[in-house]
């Protein structure tokens, strides 16, 4: 028998501080021994719990809402996810944590090649049936079968195996060490075998009419319209509140659609929705202001924009050089003038949750805007002004070109602001847009540009984002195609160690360590320039619930697609 290291917790400790309705939601109450007052107290303590309501929201689905609930189609609706399809762990986007949901712990073997699941035994489909392995091992047969049904690419992970220890117990077997796997198991919606073992093609099927799932809604049958529809909730829900009965608080959620953006943004400030998800300019004035007493937003930060340097070429193979740029960059004044709810990233490119991975030591080579400090760095290396005013050595002029997609407003704003920025220190960079995907996509492919702009996602830690950009195992000669978003041609076999290492551990200490070299190595070497973090739009109203997540409470990301909305809806409440 392989001896196991634990990795799970109960789900009753889920990360990022829960309010206790949440709390209370992820255990079983137990009964009191202390006598009848203990028990009369506790009688009150939940009736004073308060249930009810309907959630309004709106869908991300615009135009005519096409009833599809079917978790293999490309446009099955947002509700299906998590709200009748669970998955077995949670991964949290703000604080990176992945704890336990369906499974109620996770070990790994001592190799690192097994990762053992256990079930939760209280669990049933919202039409009685019991969950079990049976549907977990049925769900990964699915996925084995047709890459096309493998929504989480866990397949692609190196797994190469997966067994039914007993009715609640499951092994994951892979081929390598690769612990980073875990957070996609928060991407495996798991299906039950007595529905779908009769479905012959599963991504077409349009007869998912009402989903049995192990999720906190069902449909409310008769609801479908073109504009909106509603779940109820499900009496069966495995999660229990704090009255002892099963959640969510809320009586059911009605997702309301729109034609387009502009009718979903009048209907977010207008008041018709709870939770909204779309960008608003002047959000203070325009929403905020109409209802200051229940009107708000939280922006937390989504993926990252940066500044891609081409370090296969000169000037930008110079680290002063490269460091020099980054001096003069102001991302304050860049989100200022783009009035996006972009929020301005540091020189780590690492978001809020995530600065506890920071280095402690990191001030010894952080980098800040100080456009003096920036010239000096450029004369120590041997440039001077000429009589343009530009920066010169050897009568090469540092000038060059940012590229950026033509039509992408915000991005081309923030080029355009870098450009001025840059010009202050006598460096000449153009602002050149071009066709997405092609040439855009070509050229920085293969090389053909100097600085351009691009994103990437970030992850669970700052592992996931910097491994998809600064691997040498992406690397390749300017003239050739780097793979991935290795556009920046930088290579360090300090990182790859730690990029290797951290897959190589399940221990968070070690992974800490790793983590401090690759950021370290960001911070120093400066291959790339963070700029901002793209906002996650969120706006919500305690007109009529509590409970939101919100800047001083973050205890998920409030993204209305996939799990991440889950917390939400099971720690809402009605006011009154």
């Amino acid at each position: 028998m392989k001896k196991k290291i634990s990795a799970g917790r109960l789900i009753m400790t889920m990360v990022l501080l829960l309010s206790m309705s949440f709390f209370g939601a992820c255990s079983q109450k137990k009964p009191s021994d202390g006598g009848t007052a203990d028990a009369a107290v506790e009688s009150d303590a939940k009736d004073s719990v308060r249930r009810g309501g309907i959630v309004n929201v709106t869908s991300t689905k615009q135009g005519v809402l096409i009833k599809n609930f079917n978790p293999f189609s490309p446009n099955a609706l947002q509700s299906t996810f998590g709200c009748f399809y669970e998955t077995l762990v949670f991964a949290n986007e703000y604080s990176g944590e992945v704890t336990p949901w369906l499974a109620e712990r996770y070990s790994w073997s001592e190799d690192l090649k097994s990762l053992e699941f256990h079930l939760r035994k209280d669990v049933k489909w919202n039409d009685g049936e019991a969950f079990d392995a049976d549907d977990v091992i049925f769900t990964l047969e699915l996925a084995k079968g047709d890459k096309a049904l493998d929504k989480a690419g866990i397949w692609n992970q190196g797994l190469v195996d997966v067994k039914k220890i007993d009715a609640y117990t499951i092994d994951f077997t892979f081929e390598e060490v690769n612990t980073t796997v875990l957070p996609q198991m928060a991407s495996l919606y798991i299906m039950p075998e007595h529905i779908w073992a009769s479905v012959d093609n599963p991504s077409e099927w349009t007869g998912n009419e009402n989903p049995v799932g192990t999720g906190p809604f069902v449909f409310d049958e008769g609801s479908f319209t073109e504009q909106s529809y509603r779940l109820k909730r499900n009496p069966l829900y495995w999660q229990l509140g704090e009255d002892g009965k099963p959640l969510p608080y809320i009586d059911g959620v009605q997702y309301v659609g729109a034609t387009g953006n502009a009718q979903a943004q009048m209907k977010i400030i207008s008041g018709e929705v709870d939770w909204g998800a779309y960008f608003l300019a002047n959000i203070d004035e325009t929403y905020v202001k109409r209802d200051p007493d229940h009107n708000h937003y939280w922006l937390p930060e989504g993926n990252i924009v940066y500044l891609n340097l081409n370090n296969g070429k000169e000037p930008f193979s110079n680290r002063n050089v490269r460091r020099a740029l980054a001096m003069a960059i102001d991302q304050k004044e860049i989100t200022t003038i783009m009035n996006s709810g972009a929020v301005p990233a540091g020189q780590a490119g690492v978001k809020t949750g995530y600065l506890s991975w920071v280095p402690e030591d990191a001030e010894s080579f952080r980098l800040s805007f100080d456009s003096d400090a920036a010239v000096r760095l450029l004369e120590s290396e041997g440039y001077a002004k000429n009589a343009k005013g530009i920066m010169e050595k050897d009568g090469k002029a540092l000038s060059f070109e940012l590229y950026v997609p033509t039509g992408w407003t915000d991005w081309i704003t923030a080029v355009e602001t870098v450009s001025n920025q840059l010009k202050e220190i006598g460096i000449d960079a153009r602002v050149n847009q071009a066709a997405w995907p092609s040439p855009f996509l070509d050229n920085i492919t293969t090389g053909n540009y100097d600085i351009s702009i691009d994103y990437v996602n970030s992850g669970f830690s700052p592992y996931y984002q910097y491994n998809n950009i600064l691997p040498s195992r992406h690397w390749a000669p300017v003239g050739e195609d780097a793979t991935g978003h290795s556009q920046v041609r930088y290579r360090n076999e300090k990182l790859d160690q730690a990029f290797s290492a951290y897959r190589r551990t399940a221990d968070k200490n070690e992974q800490l360590g790793y983590i401090h070299t690759i950021l370290s190595a960001v911070m120093e070497d400066t291959p790339l320039v963070p700029l901002f973090f793209n906002p996650t739009w969120y706006e919500y109203s305690t007109r009529n619930f509590t409970g939101w997540p919100k800047a001083d409470d973050p205890y998920t990301v409030p993204k209305a697609a996939g799990m991440d909305k889950m917390p939400v809806f099971l720690n809402l409440r009605p006011k009154n």
